[in-house]
């Protein structure tokens, strides 16, 4: 039996499988989502969007291997304070690795220090589990990772910059593109990322409702979208830009979907209609929800339109079901358009597509965020995968509407509460 920690774990099992499929002895993983994915790792460097990477994984393909982890030395207490705090750090070596000048800081003694808590679990993480000095940079640790354990044929590299560097300092490696087994095995969520995806429906709806109540006469949208950041911000949400919402909104009294950040100057106005779409990460994952709001009452015209949408948003979503193909999805929504009256049917968008550490992940191999994407594919029990619909075709304005769902064994779990109906400022 093996005494690694990470052999067990679903997701290093998922990709284990995809390296038996693809004829793989490694894979090495160095973006940051795939870092986080496979290890559970993830530090403030990683948000510096280097070109080089800040960490990187190692999997072997055999279970009787470690997980290898690479990160500058430096950055090893923050492994043993993640662990004391109850991480799901999936880490079972460290190979660490220079970074400028701080790992050499790090070492130097400091004889004004006094021995603490943070001291004594670096040193005891350090001693179980760090493998040999600190190597020049991640390239040169990674080369070290897979010749310590033997580790050469076909490597998959999911940056094959880096494969290509490995690849010139390790004799008997291959470089294979890794891009699409890692999809494939990210695609399905693993129980503890379901918990967090349900803790994160309870956020989702709190920021999707908070945004709604601040819809009065006279506010502006910039407003709004800076009063939602910082009510993400202090529950531990990072907006995803500057705005934290998105707004489908009006350019030249034209709603244009495609234009996400379509600016709205002045305030709202009394029968304005706006698209809520709160975007933001919680421990590495997406929060997508998305409802239509209007300031004051809907007209009855577009009040019967948005019941009408939601109607097929309805229907599309009953066909959310494991074995069932998302491509089929979008026919499903003009059909139901068509039988309830609605005009333009065709300028129904309906886009599924599973969400985590990275906003659209899709098991399609690469590109896949074209014609492929839209084609769609198979629904696995246990994906989290996004239903987003919105219909922007009508004379009286756009209906948007967007969940996320655990495929369940016979079904969809959904994972926001917040109704469908029409949110925003009711007048008295």
């Amino acid at each position: 039996m093996t005494e690694f920690m990470a052999a067990a774990d679903p997701r290093i099992v998922r990709l284990r499988a995809q390296m038996a499929e693809h004829g793989l002895s490694a894979m090495v993983l160095s973006s940051p989502q795939n870092v986080l994915y496979a290890s559970g790792y993830e530090s403030t460097l990683e948000r510096w969007m280097q070109v080089e990477p800040m960490s990187a994984v190692v999997v072997s393909a055999r279970a009787e291997d470690p997980l290898l982890l690479c990160v500058p030395e430096a950055m090893v207490g923050l492994l043993a304070v993640s662990e004391t705090r109850g991480s799901e750090l999936r880490v079972d070596r460290v190979v660490p690795f220079e970074l400028l000048d701080f790992c050499e800081t790090a070492r130097a003694i400091d004889p004004h220090a006094s021995p603490g808590a943070l001291e004594t679990a670096s040193t005891a993480f350090y001693a179980e589990r760090v493998l040999g000095p600190s190597e020049d940079d991640v390239i040169a640790a990674l080369a070290r990772a897979l010749e310590q354990f033997g580790l050469i044929g076909n490597v998959g590299f999911d940056d094959l910059r880096v494969g290509q560097s490995v690849a010139h300092r390790v004799s008997g490696v291959s470089v294979v593109d890794a891009l699409n087994p890692i999809m494939a095995a990210r695609i399905v969520k693993t129980p503890p990322e379901h918990e967090r995806f349900r803790q994160l429906g309870k956020l989702a709806d709190a920021c999707i409702q908070y945004a709604a109540g601040l819809l009065e006469h006279g506010v502006s949208w910039d407003e709004v979208s800076y009063r939602v950041a910082e009510f993400m911000i202090r529950n531990d949400i990072r907006p995803v830009d500057e705005g934290a919402m998105l707004f489908g909104g009006s350019f030249d009294d034209q709603f244009i979907p495609e234009l996400f950040r379509t600016p709205h100057e002045g305030p709202l106005q009394e029968g304005q209609i706006v698209i809520l779409e709160t975007q933001g990460i919680w421990k590495g994952l997406w929060i997508d929800i998305n409802r239509t709001a209007v300031i004051g009452n809907p007209t009855p015209d577009f009040q019967r339109l948005h019941d009408q949408v939601r109607g097929a948003y309805e229907e599309v979503v009953a066909q959310v079901r494991p074995g069932n193909h998302t491509g089929v999805l979008p026919a499903l929504g003009r059909e139901a358009l068509t039988k309830r009256g609605v005009s333009a049917p065709e300028k129904l968008l309906v886009i599924a597509h599973g969400i985590g550490h990275q906003p659209l992940e899709f098991p399609l191999p690469f590109p896949n965020q074209g014609r492929e994407g839209a084609k769609g594919f198979t629904l696995e029990e246990g994906m989290v995968i996004s239903i987003d619909m919105l219909h922007f075709g009508s004379e009286f304005g756009p209906c948007h509407m967007e969940d996320v769902y655990i495929i369940t064994e016979d079904g969809a779990e959904l994972l926001y509460a917040t109704p469908h109906e029409l949110l925003g400022l009711r007048s008295r």
